[in-house]
């Protein structure tokens, strides 16, 4: 009973039934009782609780039994902020064995206690794989990979986890080469070690030796095939995610988990089409996965992202337990979505549900209230979240600000509210009052807030584009003229726009003056038929940047 409850980390029950066992039934207890009983403290909440199992140890005259001392060591290194505890144990114990050794010095390591670990190891009469490894993982989560390398070497019998502890610390600490150098002299890889370095090139952008290396594994598991995804959509290649869970699906050895099909979904919100959206879903409906608060709040956020706002709205209800990510999610997907009031009707409905809003939430509700031009209710919100609340507001909640009362055409009232901004504003700010005042013609404020959005952010090409539009908006054409000289002597560039578009099952990416797709001579041919067409009507193209 007592191991069955410690198995389901139920400490106060297994002491319980301890007590039960004493008091009402009258057995005594033995020094496996206490080697299991010892178990339920390995945690910092229970420091109290490990002294009094301690207490009932030495009173049952277990106090100098190998087995029951090195539990308790164990559980004193677990359970306090440092290795004192345990230290007292292992220097009053009369016998030790290699068990003993090993738990000191790991709970010096566990407590970053390096120097003292490393000194007992050296004492050590003798040292098992576990020895080697306890100290080789140590020195490599704190960093030292040259003593830790310096170990490696000394180490006879070298096992998979000796290896990975070396690879995953290399890693940890940016060192990819020489992490790579270890993997490819490993006289055998587990599938550890393989995910741990295709995660790896993902993260730093080389998707192709992460795709490489995907490929050669000779055993592959859900972890390693969410590796593949999860890379491929840090590197925003969000087709070749789903063409690799659809790779998965067909090799069929491995279910996919919460963490593929979020993934999953993160690639199709990412791809905004809809029918992808409409195909995982229906995946997850027909596999009768779970709907998690993740795995919800991440279809959430697709739908939305696709444009679906009632599928968006049916998950949101269905989601049995809603966090404050959830409502968010939902009320940002209104508010992309153009369904301010719905938007701020949520809103209302968490509040009144008790659910306690942070500072994201409140940026979610101010957009919808900026997407609505809703300024009375967008002014309330802003007031409330610091005078009810006590949040104080971040950057982008002035500018969700600025950009209401700009859009709302009072551009004076978004100056002066800029003004009263307790640190300097961003450029994003100084943008956005831009782009409104051009909207209203209103030139001579605008060319004020064009020199201090090249003053903020001189080098960043949007907000060079936007200054030259606002020119050429207000038919300031010399303006434009001197921002384009400006930005090529400077060696300014425009990042080039892109946009998506989804036939069949499948997302097309364009840019500017793009050549890479295959049917680029029928795309081409069209765009100059239609502008010939457009031409014969008597259309004169505005030109911008």
């Amino acid at each position: 009973m007592i191991r069955c409850f410690v198995s389901k980390s139920l400490p106060v029950e297994s002491l319980c039934a301890y007590n039960s066992m004493r008091r009402v039934y009258n057995v005594s207890p033995n020094h496996f009782t206490f080697t299991i009983l010892i178990k339920s403290c390995e945690s910092s909440d229970f420091m109290d609780l490990c002294g009094g199992i301690h207490a009932q140890v030495i009173k049952w005259g277990f106090g100098f039994d190998v087995f029951v001392q090195n539990a308790i060591l164990n559980a004193y290194s677990q359970c306090s902020g440092s290795a004192g505890f345990a230290r007292q144990v292992f220097d009053e114990m009369l016998e030790r064995d290699v068990v003993s050794w090993n738990s000191i010095v790991g709970a010096y390591m566990s407590h970053w206690e390096v120097e003292n670990a490393m000194c007992l190891f050296e004492l050590m009469p003798e040292r098992n794989a576990v020895s080697w490894n306890t100290v080789i993982t140590g020195l490599a989560k704190a960093g030292d990979m040259a003593l830790a390398r310096s170990v490696f070497e000394r180490m006879e019998g070298r096992n998979i986890v000796t290896w990975n502890a070396m690879i995953t610390g290399y890693l940890t600490f940016g060192d990819i080469i020489a992490a790579r150098s270890t993997f490819d002299c490993m006289p055998q890889r587990d599938v550890v070690s393989w995910t741990a370095m295709i995660s790896a090139y993902a993260k730093t952008g080389d998707i192709e030796s992460a795709r490489e290396l995907f490929d050669e594994m000779p055993d592959k598991n859900v972890v390693s095939w969410n590796a593949m995804i999860s890379g491929y959509n840090q590197n925003s290649q969000f087709n070749e995610a789903l063409r690799t869970f659809q790779n998965m699906l067909l090799d069929g050895k491995f279910i996919p988990n919460e963490a593929t099909l979020t993934s999953v979904v993160s690639a199709c919100a990412h791809l905004g089409g809809v029918e992808n959206a409409n195909w995982i879903h229906s995946y997850i409906k027909k596999n009768k996965v779970q709907l998690t608060t993740v795995l919800g709040n991440a279809l959430i956020d697709m739908f939305a992202k696709c444009g679906d706002i009632k599928s968006a709205a049916s998950v949101f209800q269905e989601i049995p337990r809603k966090c404050i990510i959830t409502w968010t999610a939902m009320i940002s997907g209104f508010a992309f979505n153009g369904q301010c009031k719905e938007a701020l009707a949520l809103y209302n409905q968490m509040c009144s549900e008790g659910v306690e809003p942070d500072d994201v939430i409140f940026f979610a509700v101010l957009t919808a209230c900026t997407h609505g031009g809703l300024v009375v209710e967008g002014r309330y919100t802003f007031n409330q979240m610091i005078e009810k609340h006590g949040i104080k507001p971040r950057m982008e909640h002035y500018g969700c600000m600025v950009d209401l009362l700009g859009r709302a055409g009072r551009l004076e009232e978004a100056f002066q509210f800029i003004q009263t901004m307790p640190f300097e504003p961003s450029a994003v700010i100084w943008a956005t009052l831009l782009s409104s005042s051009a909207t209203y013609g209103r030139r001579e404020l605008a060319d004020f807030v064009s020199e201090k959005v090249v003053e903020v952010e001189p080098f960043n090409s949007s907000y060079r584009v936007l200054v030259s539009n606002s020119c050429a908006l207000g038919g300031g054409w010399e303006g434009v003229v001197n921002v384009r000289r400006r930005m090529r002597r400077e060696g300014v560039e425009k990042v080039p726009g892109c946009s998506l578009i989804q036939v069949g099952r499948e997302v097309h990416e364009f840019l500017v003056k793009d050549t890479r797709h295959e049917r680029r001579k029928e795309i081409y041919d069209a765009l100059d038929g239609l502008t010939s067409l457009m031409r014969q009507v008597g259309h004169v193209p505005l030109t911008v940047i």
